[in-house]
């Protein structure tokens, strides 16, 4: 099976295909039938199956096994903000006060993640060992309400205690500034990761028998712990592994903590669970979005642990019931662990006794005092120190063109070109525009990646003209729609009247071409950016490859000056930002005026692109642009130094190129 990963065409190729395959302009035909709004959902809903389409997972063995294994714990811990890994910085433990239960002695523990960053969990420390050191169990929590004080995760817990394992239910923090690099996963896995170490310091504790298991969220963390920390000797991961597209949707989006950037270009979360290997692993299914993992995922699994020689160190059990880890599923889990830990061949599964529990309020009072813990927010100042962007210094045309390769290599991974879906046409859509007296209006369709064809309006003077007009592209939040409406200085129809041929596309997400069908669009909005996250392929990029597809189109053309195109935006920092980065990437857009409406990634109110400020705000970008005319609109105090782009553009031998408007 082929990855259908193809990388974006050079812009030459394009332009030599579509004249290839057109000859001349195309002639608006009877025939052809402009996009509409149905035809623009189905697009993007089939571009979205094709997107979330899982990557091959192949039955590997020995050398090409590990290296392929190798390969992909490095990319997920990449595309998880976590490589390299952190510092590991002094545990620096606070316990609270105990309390009693008759199994065990249950304390609050707080432990250091990054430097002023802690998290906490509750520690079971069983009353009757069965043998020192014992076996240890992180368990972490998932989506409980009341998280590891809920009723139903004390009882794994307290039971896991009662069988004289020292248990330690790690919480399930969210956090994240995808601008910066930090994921919820991010803090997940390396919270879990500083909670082996804590297991790890404890005297009772024997280090090369420590599981993991959890439900829902909690299974999609000791997914990532047993896929990445060899320290898991055995795992139960319940109601979790799955393909992405199972927890994916064109108009919905799932808990944001499964969507991490770019993990899908490289794998899927079935193949993720089996990095660990030959570590045993559970999965435990019910009727949620585990329900065809047996049929579907779970054989590859085996095949692939048997063709290592771990045959037997898998399973997989289905239960008819909701998304739950209830108490039959708790005793599958404690049997396995006992077979896997203990080495205990007793019939499985473990049975469960009646478990009394603490009031959930009694365990939520367990703290401890920590004067030093700075909050979550501290990470992202930490990445901002450790990975955000330095303004360089440019002082020659020589040190401008060195500074735009590598910048542009870094914009084409942040915008995911390499995972563009290829073209199904190079042939623009026309159909023929209401007649008016004094312009000739257009409808057309630009083919872009995949299944989408952008629908724009092309605007121009009737009578004569120049033979090759200059070309504004003008974008606005409101739409192609709105913008032809408009009359006066200024507007659409008055430069077209002027001998400007004006195009008006809808690019993603703008206007027509942003509705899968739904009328709840901000929830769409959400679906499509997280999906984005996880495809490795934000909304930005998606809009820059579209406004080049429309570029493509235009150049073809008999009527257009191909060295005088220009993207105008308006009021909307999502317009803005798509222009910017299409024409960084495209050379043939020679002049760009585009209005941040005060936006700019370092105030997060620009649509996110993961990793961003790893390597600039748009006054970086804008700096790509140093050799054409660019003016800057509304562009606010938090995206730098204005002046340090000016000097680039003098650096660069156009001092007269950059316009500045507050």
């Amino acid at each position: 099976m082929l990855s259908r990963y193809v990388p974006c065409y050079p812009a030459i190729l394009i332009l030599l295909a579509a004249l290839a395959d057109a000859g001349e302009r195309p002639k608006p035909k009877p025939s052809a039938k402009a996009p509409d709004t149905a035809e623009t959902a189905k697009a993007l809903r089939e571009y979205y199956e094709a997107m979330s389409v899982p990557k091959p997972f192949l039955v590997r063995t020995g050398a090409e096994w590990t290296s392929h294994r190798d390969r992909l714990q490095a990319a997920v811990l990449e595309c998880a903000g976590l490589k390299p890994l952190p510092k590991r910085v002094p545990l620096d433990v606070r316990e609270s006060p105990p309390l009693d239960h008759p199994w065990c002695t249950v304390r609050r523990v707080y432990y250091q993640l990054w430097p002023g960053v802690y998290s906490s969990g509750l520690l079971f420390v069983p009353k009757q060992f069965r043998e020192r050191p014992a076996p240890a169990m992180l368990s972490p929590h998932g989506h409980w309400p009341n998280g590891n004080a809920h009723p139903e995760v004390q009882k794994r817990c307290l039971n896991f205690a009662r069988l004289g394992y020292v248990t330690f239910s790690s919480t399930q923090n969210h956090y994240e500034d995808l601008y910066i690099g930090v994921s919820h996963q991010t803090l997940m896995i390396w919270n879990n990761l500083r909670a082996l170490d804590y297991l790890e310091s404890r005297p009772d504790v024997d280090r090369s028998r420590i599981g993991v298991a959890g439900a829902s969220g909690g299974g999609l963390q000791t997914q990532m712990v047993v896929a990445l920390d060899p320290r898991a000797k055995a795992a139960t991961i319940v109601g979790l592994t799955c393909d992405f597209r199972e927890i994916m949707f064109p108009d919905a989006a799932h808990c944001t903590c499964n969507h991490f950037p770019g993990v899908m270009q490289w794998t899927d979360h079935p193949e993720i669970s089996t990095l660990g290997l030959p570590a045993p692993v559970q999965y435990l299914t019910m009727n949620d979005w585990t329900r065809t993992f047996q049929k579907n995922n779970f054989p590859t699994i085996e095949k692939l642990y048997a063709a290592n020689g771990a045959a037997g160190r898998v399973e997989c059990k289905y239960f008819d019931t909701e998304h739950n880890y209830d108490k039959t599923k708790r005793e599958e889990t404690y049997g396995w662990m006992e077979r896997w830990l203990r080495g205990r061949q007793t019939p499985r599964p473990e049975p469960e006794p009646e478990t009394k529990t603490f009031a959930v309020e009694t365990l939520e009072k367990l703290s401890a005092p920590v004067p030093e813990n700075k909050g979550f927010g501290e990470i992202s100042r930490i990445y901002r120190q450790e990975r955000g962007y330095r303004t360089p210094s440019i002082a020659s045309r020589s040190d401008w063109e060195t500074y735009r390769q590598s910048m542009l290599a870094s914009l084409r991974k942040l915008l995911g070109e390499s995972a563009t879906l290829p073209r199904r046409s190079m042939r623009p859509e026309v159909a023929q525009g209401a007649g008016e007296p004094t312009l000739a209006i257009e409808r057309i369709g630009c083919p872009s990646e995949g299944p989408i064809v952008v629908p724009a309006y092309v605007v121009c003077g009737k009578g004569a003209g120049p033979a090759k007009r200059p070309v504004v592209i003008l974008l606005s939040s409101a739409g192609k729609e709105a913008l032809l409406k408009e009359t006066g200085e200024g507007s659409p129809r008055h430069r077209a009247g002027q001998g400007t041929l004006v195009v008006l596309p809808d690019v993603r997400p703008l206007g027509e071409l942003f509705s899968t069908g739904t009328k709840d669009r901000a929830r769409q909005e959400l679906a499509w950016q997280r999906n984005g996250i996880v495809w490795g392929r934000p909304t930005p990029g998606m809009g820059a490859t579209d406004l080049r597809a429309v570029v493509d189109a235009l150049v073809a053309r008999p009527d257009v000056d191909p060295n005088r195109v220009e993207v105008v935006t308006r009021g909307s920092g999502e317009a803005a930002v798509a222009a910017l980065f299409a024409a960084a990437l495209d050379p043939r857009i020679r002049s760009l005026d585009v209005d941040l409406a005060g936006s700019c990634f370092e105030k997060r109110n620009l649509p996110l692109v993961s990793c961003v400020l790893q390597h600039g705000d748009v006054l970086q970008w804008a700096a790509l642009l140093a050799d054409r005319q660019v003016t800057l609109r509304h562009v606010p105090p938090e995206a730098g130094d204005v002046a340090w782009l000016a000097k680039v553009f003098a650096a660069a031998g156009n001092p007269d190129g950059l316009r500045i408007d507050p």
